[in-house]
């Protein structure tokens, strides 16, 4: 049921963010842990470190240790937040980073990552060890190629049903911590088919809600930067594993990834049965963003606008006639709904319908009329004929309803804005 699913007011809120738990294995995962942890911190909460050494680690190894210690509550300061580090010495390592979240009573765990998974491992034995046997959530994150500077939280319909609401939850608790006191925009991304309405807290944390209805890694791909925090909700399931962690590192290869996890407990010694299926496309490559080959693409985008919004169609239009040729234009009012939703067809000239998503994302998240709407992108393969003449005639089928729009005017001969630009 959504309504469990309530950001401002929640229990977890204003705790999440007490007492934060850093392990520290790579010194080279100082800085984006640090910076990260300083983003969630609680103004009166604590930031605790830790690295864990064998009994039979060499004395080097652990002047090392403490040297990254001092180094991590340096760059702490640096943030402007207090971090206090420890080294200890234990023969398991997931072992000691468990009983440590225990004393130290942590709130969060914040865990580095690779980003690579393998046939016997998710996140890596170690990280595995601590996720399946955690008692309170952890954010593990694959550091991006460059700072970030926009949180794209991706949502399918799996979210908004109760196995998934918690993982949604935690997500939007990071997200709504990730933007405190920044300017750093926030994009949120449904994906996969259209159901329950999403809940108003997680309307509230970006400006407008952009909707792809392929799957969740597909629609990522089209949206996510380098420049980009991916940060993707995930339940304990396959679905939710494979969603959030190896489809998602591949969809996204340079973009900062924080996978929310909220667990507890499990009887699993080993997450990786329930990513097996996806581990076949772990060693993909990636598709090239620069290839040459070009195609024609059509991409039927439908604008919801908000409660109370006064965008008329033919601004709609304009707005995406900034991108590419446009026609078909549509509005409609669907069965209950007080607000028109109006729908076009952009046709553009693009590398493949992710670079045409990407083009036409842009023009409509930069435009401040369409603030607080509900954009939805399809990819045309097809023009069906039956629809083309209705739409000539002015009419379109939607969900069923048969609805009378109006004349669609002739095209601009001049070629300036409406369905003759470019």
């Amino acid at each position: 049921m959504v309504e469990v699913v309530e950001v401002a007011g929640s229990d977890r809120t204003p705790s999440l963010g007490r007492c934060i738990l850093v392990p520290v294995a790579n010194p080279a995962s100082v800085r984006p842990l640090m910076q990260l942890a300083a983003d969630l911190v609680d103004a009166d909460g604590e930031i605790r470190l830790l690295t864990v050494l064998r009994p039979d680690a060499p004395a080097e190894a652990h002047a090392d240790a403490w040297q990254g210690m001092a180094v991590a509550e340096t760059v702490a300061g640096q943030l402007g937040v207090t971090a206090r580090g420890e080294v200890r010495t234990e023969h398991s390592l997931g072992d000691t980073v468990l009983d440590t979240l225990r004393d130290r009573e942590a709130s969060l765990v914040l865990l580095g990552w690779r980003g690579a998974s393998s046939t016997t491992d998710v996140f890596g034995r170690l990280i595995d060890h601590i996720v399946g046997r955690s008692s309170v959530p952890l954010a593990i994150v694959r550091a991006g190629a460059q700072d970030y500077d926009r949180v794209l939280l991706p949502i399918s319909a799996d979210h908004l049903l109760p196995g998934g609401s918690s993982g949604l939850q935690l997500a939007a608790d990071l997200a709504a911590r990730l933007r405190r006191g920044t300017t750093r925009p926030l994009t949120v991304l449904r994906t996969g088919r259209l159901g329950q309405e999403l809940p108003e807290a997680i309307l509230a944390l970006g400006d407008r809600v952009h909707h792809d209805p392929r799957r969740t890694h597909q629609a990522v791909a089209a949206f996510a930067g380098a420049t980009d925090l991916v940060l993707a909700p995930v339940a304990p399931t396959v679905s939710g594993l494979r969603a959030a962690t190896t489809h998602l590192a591949w969809a996204s290869p340079d973009a900062t990834l924080l996978v929310a996890i909220d667990v507890g407990p499990t009887a699993e010694s080993s997450l990786a049965p329930a990513l097996a299926p996806a581990l076949a496309d772990a060693g993909r490559p990636a598709p090239d963003p620069h290839r040459p080959n070009r195609t024609d693409i059509r991409l039927v985008v439908t604008v919801r606008p908000p409660e109370g919004g006064t965008v008329a169609p033919n601004q709609v239009e304009r707005i995406l006639a900034r991108s590419g040729t446009t026609e078909h234009l549509m509005a409609w009012w669907p069965t209950g709904e007080r607000r028109a939703h109006v729908r076009a067809t952009v046709h553009l000239v693009a590398p493949d319908p992710d670079h045409a998503i990407t083009r036409v994302r842009k023009e409509v998240q930069d435009a401040e009329e369409l603030a607080g709407a509900e954009i939805s992108y399809d990819v045309e393969e097809e023009p069906d004929e039956r629809t083309s003449e209705l739409e000539r005639r002015g009419i379109a089928v939607y969900e069923g309803d048969l609805t009378v729009i109006r004349d669609l005017p002739a095209r601009d001969p001049s070629g300036q804005g409406g369905r003759g630009s470019r």
